[in-house]
């Protein structure tokens, strides 16, 4: 590995070995800095030693204390290896400061303190180190104390999906194996030793032993092998420290013996309340006692003795004769099998009433009728709750509910119930597999269990279904479109599957798609099943509240209600409720419709839904513009998702915090939220509303105007787009690229993706998108001189198309500002002028943004200024500028002070234009807005010039020169087009060419 470089870090040589993996010392590329990276010895395809390699990044990840060792990165080599990137520490490791110097007793207490205090940490957290030892815990050159290598911690709560933390991908597999004992034997508490459940306590066990072996240079279990040592834990009580060591006062003696209490409930109960009584005995401690304390070298330690003990010693001696050894084996192995055979899991037979209840339920869950399925589930595990594909099958009816925390409960109690699969017929074994690798966000495993149950079964319709969802899941629209068509080809009555294939085709854009299926799926639901009806039009309702047809998305919702309320389906009132919410125009009309989803929710004991409430109520306000209501109510959900545990719904809030922080034009607090919201998406394996958040975050920084920033993040989400196939997504991103850069004036770049987006949209028959885009497209275009072109998709967008296409009036007064812009360009300054102020009697004032606001007030200003009423242009101009005040865009700022310099220098005051040119100049540079920077050097060198300042003036006019020379030669062929615009015609006069014929006009 020496010498190979791993993403962005070059290894430069071994510094250590341990039973998990290699250690190398590298350098990171980027930062500059040395680090420490670890590979595992296990291979990619040993699927337990990586996972629980991989465990050791994400749990030791979240943890930040002084104490604690910290973990910088975490990836896959190019063949698949996993590596932690972690901080790199020069020091010495407790065992060697044992083995060298020693500690004095008062050194002794302030190291386990600091490891108490490091484990505090980590046990609020919801990790438990789990392998406390001297080789685990470095002495720094500073004489800081840090807690490495937490490879074997594990979740304290065993929280997973999406209530989970880092740990969720592989606690299922560490539950299953609860009976193999994980630990350094001399270390281990007596519940590790048994292999039974472990806790913070089992830590601070570990801790006492430690203690004690500082203290008096040995430890305090000893033997010769894991049995051995293993039987000191269990049954022998060391004796005190101040027995091997006199200088060790009794207080001290009295919490390392508490610390090493056989059972934990007798123990510390938390790692503070060990750290206060370390601070407060070291205190006490004479700092006169500089006596060291060192292991002593020895295989027998004093205390040794069990009848166990003894037995080991005699097999050890060479008394047996071959014979009687190999009789003594056989009958180890005899007894082995017999335990283990005994021992062995079985699966519980349920009675016939309640497989006839979970049939019913099954049946349901063909039929998309989660709600009514997940009763007949409980319905069944009443009556036998050790039914583990009852459990499983709940599990999966709520996964689909979206209350993913009851379904972690029910896919543990089946692994529990079940712990090997094996024992399973081989499909009940893949679908239980199958649940529990979807809980646990890894869907590549789920979609490999179902393609296999799909070819053991290839005419069942409900197993091409299943493997959709998987597909779906896994964000690849494509493939999970074909495994539903494939399920209505083997069942062309099947229901459910031409429901999900509406709304993947809703979610993809493929309005056409999305009305047939969702056409069918009514027709067969409404035979026989109330609640997929309900579903029906609840997900047609959803489809016309994007599209923004209020008026036809709301009979479809109200109808979802009404046949909801009918069955008392009270899961599907609530949703229903709250996105009639988003139909109402009153604000309180709305926020008492969507109160009452919250009440229902409650009433219910729906608290998943209780917090998505006041995130639907949040929207409403928030799509109104009562931005401060609308935080309110994401505050609300905030604190009910963090009170009730519920992660995802707490993500979710962040994440609207951070849209309704990016619309507000603050893009420092959007990052804040977002970048919150996105780890948990990302650890959680949650694509698509990681992918939502990370549009947010990428366009919070292009407000900022760090466009290389956004950019990089819409163009590595349109690769993985591009990946899955979703062309919806493909679209969005397209168009997202193409506003960034024309952002930074690389007009023909951001042509290339409006193109694309625009294509997209039409095949998609996406008119959001598709507006935006052309939008995009005719603003770029008119900047570059093909105003033709500009002025013909103008038309496209505000004539005939204007009401299919759904216009609001912000977007239709954007659109008249772009005209605006162009007849200012054309020097045409009455049209200029019609434009504008009719964009602006489109708009509320008080709701409108800002930056709109002033851009008009720049159109408005600039073509009165042109005009002849220079005090007027000037006053226009003063607002534009005195609007963008609070703004941290720098596109809009950096526009309203370059119409601000032209204004003052047609109001004759050059020396407040030249101020203004340059303020504008200095961010146009900064932002690489070249087309920009150049007009802005002109303006400064016209007013420098005015000011009798010709020095300067020409310096300006220099560089402004140099600056439109380089701009043709990156424009190409696209450069005479540009340079024919009448306002561009007219600054390169002042560079010493007369003005042209379109120039004087």
């Amino acid at each position: 590995m020496i010498g190979k470089t791993i993403s962005h870090y070059r290894i430069l040589g071994q510094v250590g070995e341990g039973g998990m993996g290699v250690v190398y010392v590298a350098e990171d590329l980027l930062l500059g800095r040395r680090v420490a990276i670890k590979i595992p010895h296990a291979g990619k395809d040993e699927n337990h030693y990586r996972s629980r390699f991989l465990r050791e990044a994400r749990s030791v990840s979240k943890l930040r204390h002084r104490n604690i060792a910290a973990v910088h990165d975490c990836g896959e080599t190019e063949d698949g290896q996993p590596f932690i990137v972690m901080e790199l520490i020069s020091g010495q490791t407790l065992g060697e400061v044992l083995a060298g110097p020693g500690l004095s007793i008062s050194r002794a207490v302030e190291v386990t303190r600091e490891v108490a205090e490091a484990l505090s940490e980590a046990h609020r957290r919801g990790v438990v180190h789990r392998d406390i030892k001297p080789s685990n815990i470095i002495i720094d050159e500073h004489g800081e104390v840090k807690v490495l290598d937490f490879g074997l911690a594990k979740q304290l709560h065993e929280e997973f999906a999406v209530g989970s933390g880092p740990d969720a991908q592989t606690l299922l597999s560490a539950r299953t194996r609860s009976d193999v004992v994980i630990g350094t034997p001399l270390y281990l508490s007596p519940e590790q030793a048994r292999g039974s459940k472990v806790d913070g306590r089992s830590d601070l066990f570990a801790l006492g032993a430690l203690l004690y072996e500082c203290l008096t240079g040995r430890p305090a279990f000893s033997g010769a092998n894991v049995i051995e040592i293993g039987a000191q834990v269990l049954h022998f009580d060391p004796p005190p420290p101040s027995r091997l060591n006199p200088r060790v006062p009794s207080e001290l003696d009295r919490l390392t013996l508490k610390a090493l209490a056989k059972r934990a409930e007798d123990r510390f109960q938390t790692a503070d309340e060990f750290a206060s009584e370390l601070k407060r005995v070291r205190l006490r401690l004479p700092d006169t006692d500089t006596t060291r304390t060192r292991r002593l070298i020895t295989t027998e330690n004093g205390h040794r003795s069990s009848a166990l003990i003894t037995m080991a010693e005699g097999l050890r001696r060479p008394k047996f004769s071959p014979l009687t050894l190999a009789a003594s084996l056989a009958a180890l192995l005899l007894i082995i099998w017999a335990v283990a055979y005994w021992r062995r899991p079985s699966v519980i037979e349920p009675p016939p009433d309640v497989v006839a209840i979970y049939r019913s339920g099954a049946d349901a869950m063909r039929d998309g009728a989660y709600y009514k399925a997940s009763g007949l589930f409980r319905e069944a595990l009443s009556k036998e709750d050790r039914f583990a594909l009852a459990h499983a099958r709940l599990a999966e009816a709520w996964m689909e509910m979206d209350f993913l925390d009851r379904a972690k409960d029910e896919i543990l109690a089946a692994t529990t119930l079940v712990p090997d699969f094996q024992i399973l017929p081989r499909e009940d074994a893949l679908y239980l597999d199958a649940v529990r690798s979807t809980l646990r966000q890894d869907y590549a495993n789920a979609i490999k269990d179902y393609q296999e149950i799909v070819t053991l079964n290839p005419d069942q319709p409900q197993a091409h279904l299943d493997l959709g969802r998987a597909f779906e899941k896994n964000n690849d629209a494509q493939k999970a479109i074909g495994s539903y068509t494939a399920a209505t080809v083997r069942d062309p009555s099947y229901a459910a599957a031409f429901l999900r294939l509406g709304i993947l085709h809703a979610r993809q854009g493929n309005q056409a798609g999305a009305a047939d299926a969702f056409d069918r799926a009514q027709t067969l639901y409404a035979a026989h099943s109330p609640e997929g009806e309900a579903a029906v039009h609840y997900q047609r309702g959803r489809l016309l509240v994007q599209l923004k047809k209020r008026s036809e998305a709301r009979p479809e919702l109200e109808q979802a209600l009404t046949i909801a309320s009918a069955s008392n389906n009270r899961y599907q009132q609530v949703l229903a409720l709250q996105q009639l919410a988003y139909l109402d125009d009153d604000k309180e009309q709305a926020r008492s419709r969507a109160l009452s989803a919250v009440k229902l929710a409650q009433a219910s004991g729906m608290n998943d839904l209780v917090a998505y409430g006041y995130i639907t109520l949040g929207n409403v306000l928030f799509l109104q513009g009562d931005y401060e209501e609308a935080e309110r109510n994401y505050q609300q959900a905030l604190e009910l998702a963090r009170n009730y545990k519920v992660r995802r719904y707490e993500a979710m809030a962040l994440s609207q915090l951070g849209s309704l922080r990016a619309n507000q034009s603050k893009p420092d607090e959007a990052e804040q939220y977002s970048e919150k919201a996105l780890e948990f998406y990302r650890q959680g394996g949650y694509r698509r509303e990681a992918d939502q958040v990370a549009m947010v975050l990428a366009r919070s920084k292009r407000l900022k105007g760090d466009y290389a920033g956004a950019l990089q993040i819409f163009e590595e989400m349109l690769r993985h787009a591009e990946q899955s196939g979703d062309q919806a997504q493909v679209g969005s991103l397209h168009r997202e690229c193409g506003a960034v850069l024309f952002a930074q004036e690389k007009y023909a770049q951001a042509l290339e993706h409006l193109h694309d987006s625009v294509a997209i949209a039409h095949s998609l028959h996406n008119s959001q998108l598709l507006i935006y885009s052309l939008i995009n497209q005719a603003d770029t275009l008119w900047r570059m001189g093909r105003f033709d072109e500009a002025e013909k998709i103008l038309g496209e967008v505000t004539g005939t198309d204007s009401q299919t296409l759904g216009m609001s009036k912000d977007l239709m007064a954007s659109v008249l500002r772009i005209e605006a812009d162009m007849s200012l360009s054309r020097r045409r300054f009455p049209d200029a002028t019609a434009k504008a102020k009719q964009a602006l009697a489109l708009l509320d004032v008080k709701k409108a943004s800002k930056d709109l606001l002033s851009e008009i007030n720049i159109d408005l200003g600039l073509s009165e200024s042109f005009g002849g009423s220079h005090g007027r242009g000037r006053a226009l101009c003063e607002e534009a500028a005195r609007l963008t005040d609070e703004s941290s865009d720098p596109w809009t700022v950096s526009n309203a002070q370059a119409a601000l310099a032209e204004a003052l220098l047609e109001d004759g005051d050059a020396v407040g234009a030249r101020a203004a040119a340059l303020r504008a100049q200095e961010i146009f540079a900064r932002t690489g807005r070249a087309d920009s920077e150049w007009r802005a050097l002109v303006i400064a060198g016209k007013a420098s010039r005015r000011a009798g300042d010709e020095t300067a003036a020409r310096g300006y006019f220099e560089r402004a020169a140099a600056s439109v020379t380089q701009l043709e030669q990156s424009l190409g062929a696209d450069a005479s087009v540009y340079l024919s615009r009448p306002d561009i015609q007219r600054l390169r006069s002042e560079l010493g060419g007369q003005p042209t014929a379109a120039a004087a006009r």
